[in-house]
């Protein structure tokens, strides 16, 4: 029997609501997870905090904020609590990753190959207009 629900999944494990986060907090969050849906200390310890994969489940509330988004957390604090059955898990975030950003960066190589390309083609102009000065200073000489 579940007492707290089914709103997350978090490293392949089931979870109820997860609290904190707020003005005060730090970053810090609690998670509710319960044995009744599968969690063990040692599933709960081999998540991978530093990048968890984490989706919303349909019963989550609308107003559920979770984790945030982008980052990574460590692991603080497991406590069981045997009446419910449940362990109450303490993270913090740790590290802000960005996920794969391998089409950014094969962007911005081909935004600086444009940019150089038009650098070239600037001194190009520049080399051309000198020229085209000279040879109409040259032409106003000459004729006078």
């Amino acid at each position: 029997m579940s007492y707290f629900g089914k709103y997350w999944k978090i490293g392949g494990l089931i979870a109820g609501p997860i609290s904190g986060g707020g003005v005060g907090s730090n970053g810090s969050y609690s998670i509710l997870f319960e044995r009744a849906n599968g969690a063990t200390l040692e599933g709960i310890e081999a998540i991978d905090w530093a990048s968890p994969a984490i989706r919303r489940l349909p019963a989550c509330p609308a107003n559920e904020a979770g984790l945030p988004e982008g980052y990574g957390f460590q692991l603080g604090n497991i406590e069981y609590h045997h009446s419910t059955g449940h362990f109450e898990v303490t993270v913090a975030t740790a590290k802000q990753y960005l996920g794969d950003v391998t089409g950014y960066q094969a962007r911005i190589e081909e935004l600086e190959g444009q940019a150089e390309a038009l650098s070239g083609q600037v001194s190009e102009a520049r080399t051309k207009e000198a020229e085209l000065a000279s040879a109409y200073e040259e032409g106003v000489e000459s004729n006078g």
